[in-house]
């Protein structure tokens, strides 16, 4: 299995644009359908959740501030919201995987 490419996208509050992130997307590079892995606050759990995703950063981007980051910065940054890591490229890919 090849893992995919992924796009990260840090969230923070619209009112608090230089605050800390309270979110991050995880969006497969690719011409298909939109595939992607938030954190899932309810689940406590890195969720396969593209049409979150879609809405967030294609539909309503005003609703957040949106950054995009390196992978590097993602996985330093995820600590502002979670003490579970970000998952590995090949992790995530399998979470896409399993939900398509």
């Amino acid at each position: 299995m090849t893992a995919l490419t992924f796009g990260y996208f840090l969230l923070r509050r619209p009112d608090d644009p230089t605050g800390p992130p309270v979110n991050l997307i995880a969006e497969a590079e690719s011409s298909g359908p939109t595939q992607a892995v938030i954190w899932d606050r309810p689940t406590g759990a890195w969720t396969f959740r593209p049409d979150v995703a879609a809405a967030i950063l294609w539909a309503n981007p005003e609703r957040h501030e949106i950054e995009r980051v390196d992978r590097a910065t993602a996985e330093r940054q995820v600590a502002h919201f979670t003490t579970v890591p970000l998952p590995t490229e090949t992790e995530l890919t399998e979470i896409c995987r399993q939900a398509t």
